[in-house]
């Protein structure tokens, strides 16, 4: 049977001239070479060898065990080699409906943003989690984000960026704030009783939703904002209260807006 050219092998089996060179170069198919002009040629194997690549690529398959499959693979190693990739897909499928799971949750942090953005109301709050790592702008003496073999980062995103402005501050004392990284957790963790780590325990606490630009901390803008809206309710400030960061967003003219998630427990 006369042998195709690697333009006439591409038309044939509708795959790319790119992708039938790779496949030879690493191994996959092969070629005759015309001694004189060097140019490719294919038998009508060639196309079957092809399509079995494709198979087995759209079953995400490795490069390496398209090869094992294609080359060397007996009926047991095949048996092996598919019932192994049928677990593996079927852990990807429980890993992304975890990662699913996640993304519909801060979904609805962001809609709860959208629904409640400058209104204020009590809610019971579960146990929250807080590193500190600076006293305003000034990274603390022990900044590093683990402590006690516990790193909030490797919660991310359930857990956030958190800003807390000490109660003092909010009463109208000198300003005192401080950045880190915070969680909420409905029951108590024993890996985070940690020390460095702040814990709230779970219980009413005020809560608003508000959207700020620029320095809004350092530069008194939160909790101006806190104080408006939270001396509505109550003249002093029972503890200490805490932003957390749910987004940030960007406008036309580059600004970028931060969305928090203000509580202030109350009990």
């Amino acid at each position: 049977m006369k042998e195709k050219t690697i333009g006439a092998l591409s038309t044939f089996t509708g795959v790319s001239i790119h992708t039938i060179k790779y496949y030879e170069k690493i191994g996959l198919i092969s070629s005759n070479r015309d001694e004189h002009s060097n140019y490719r040629s294919y038998n009508v194997r060639v196309c079957t060898d092809i399509y079995e690549c494709l198979k087995y690529r759209n079953m995400d398959f490795s490069l390496k065990d398209t090869g094992i499959l294609l080359k060397e693979a007996d009926d047991h190693i095949f048996e092996q080699m598919m019932e192994q990739r049928s677990r593996e897909l079927s852990r990807q499928i429980e890993e992304l409906k975890e990662k699913k799971a996640v993304v519909d949750a801060y979904r609805k942090e962001i809609m709860d943003v959208d629904a409640h953005l400058g209104k204020w109301y009590i809610e019971e709050l579960p146990h929250f989690y807080m590193r500190s790592q600076t006293v305003n702008l000034e990274y603390g003496e022990d900044a590093q984000m683990e402590t006690g073999g516990v790193n909030l980062i490797d919660y991310v995103p359930q857990s956030k960026s958190v800003v807390c402005l000490s109660s003092d501050y909010l009463n109208d004392g000198e300003q005192a704030f401080s950045w880190g990284n915070g969680i909420f957790a409905e029951k108590e963790k024993e890996e985070f009783q940690t020390e460095g780590m702040t814990h709230i325990k779970n219980g009413r606490a005020f809560v608003t939703y508000m959207r700020l630009t620029g320095s809004y901390v350092s530069n008194g803008e939160m909790a101006v904002a806190i104080r408006k809206i939270f001396r509505q309710y109550k003249y002093v400030f029972p503890s200490d209260a805490y932003g957390v960061r749910i987004k940030i967003t960007h406008d036309e003219e580059q600004r970028d807006w931060n969305y928090f998630k203000i509580f202030i427990p109350l009990e």
